[in-house]
């Protein structure tokens, strides 16, 4: 019983940090994505004209 109150466990702490691992990866997307549009400010417009 002790070895799968373990694997419960285990399971649950892995889930958090996927968790967190993901969080982490899409802020660091936002912030990219932020970036770029700051960067190129208004004038995205202006490559399709």
């Amino acid at each position: 019983m002790d070895e799968r109150h373990e694997d419960e466990r285990n399971a649950r702490e892995r889930k958090k940090r996927n968790i967190a691992i993901a969080l982490v990866l899409g802020g660091l997307v936002l912030l990219f994505f932020l970036m770029t549009m700051v960067r190129l400010g208004g004038h995205v417009a202006e490559w399709f004209d």
